[in-house]
């Protein structure tokens, strides 16, 4: 590699005019963004569609951040630059924080009684899957926290909007490493009879409104419901009547009186139709029987002047 020497800057077309010392052989170089940061030693090597970050940001505090747990989005806004000048110092960052996820799924959860004989993957989706969700919706995160110790995500969707999530403190070693839950979630997943007991004391969501139940109207005051027909009002049906005892033998009344009887229809030609007489319909008004006439007894003055009655 030979060497250059810069031996002036046309301003005019924006390079940089450079010599090799032994030989006199002049170069230029294009006066750019890539120069400037290349000569403040912020260049990044490795590619000549990467370019340096030209914010207050300087790469060691952007792997800093990410390694905390910032994404590399979240740094280019606050950096004030394109995204595509921040994935350069992202990328093997972001591998790391990937390779210590991976890691703490062989983990082994600490119990209230020593660690688990499982690992943390195991406990995640055993839990998950009584719940119903899909384990390739599952994702996993790690970054570390301002002590320096690795803290492990696990996301699912949960909703409509919001994903779950549950978060354990990781501490890898030669054995698999060790996870102990940091938030709620996490304690529900280790434990599945607390998870149980949290259940049972969560309200129940509320019942969606059903139809409005239906209500008698009763009848306007001033309109009078018709009354059903009974046997009695109907004007074409007459009136029972209850059946009348029978009348005294007729032995005890006089000749002429017995006589009148039997024309009124008390007969014994009669008395066999009184069964087919008590079926029928009785009329409304009951029949008038014949008048029944009597002898005319003769007043005193009749008998003294000796005048004679009409019937005799």
């Amino acid at each position: 590699m030979r060497k250059l020497r810069i031996i002036g800057v046309d301003t005019e077309s924006s390079v940089v005019e450079c010599e090799v010392p032994d030989s006199g052989e002049k170069f230029t170089l294009p006066l750019d963004d890539r120069f400037r940061a290349a000569a403040r030693g912020e260049f990044v090597a490795g590619g000549s569609d990467r370019a340096p970050v030209t914010g207050t940001l300087r790469p060691r505090e952007i792997q800093d951040r990410i390694r905390h747990g910032a994404s590399p989005e979240e740094v280019a806004a606050d950096a004030g630059v394109p995204l595509s000048r921040i994935e350069g110092f992202a990328v093997p960052v972001l591998l790391e924080r990937a390779n210590a996820a991976e890691l703490a799924r062989a983990a082994h959860p600490v119990l209230p009684d020593g660690p688990a004989l499982n690992t943390l993957a195991d406990r995640v989706g055993a839990a998950l899957d009584r719940r119903g969700v899909d384990p390739d919706l599952v994702t996993w995160d790690a970054w570390k926290d301002r002590s320096g110790g690795w803290v492990v995500r696990t996301s699912w969707p949960a909703g409509l909007s919001d994903d779950a999530s549950a978060t354990w403190s990781f501490v890898p070693d030669s054995h698999g490493g060790s996870a102990r839950a940091l938030d709620e979630e996490a304690e529900r997943i280790l434990d599945p009879s607390r998870a149980t007991e949290l259940r049972s004391v969560s309200a129940p969501p509320p019942l969606p409104p059903g139809p409005p139940p239906i209500r008698a109207v009763p009848p306007p005051a001033s309109v009078t419901p018709p009354a059903g027909p009974t046997p009695s009002a109907d004007p074409t049906r007459p009136a029972a009547e209850p059946p009348s005892a029978p009348d005294a033998p007729p032995s005890a009344a006089p000749a002429g009186r017995g006589a009148g009887a039997a024309a009124g229809g008390g007969g014994g030609a009669g008395g066999g139709d009184d069964d087919e007489d008590f079926l029928q319909p009785t009329p409304t008004e009951p029949e008038r029987r014949p008048s029944r006439r009597h002898p005319t007894m003769p007043s005193w003055e009749d008998v003294l002047l000796g005048v004679r009655g009409k019937d005799d």
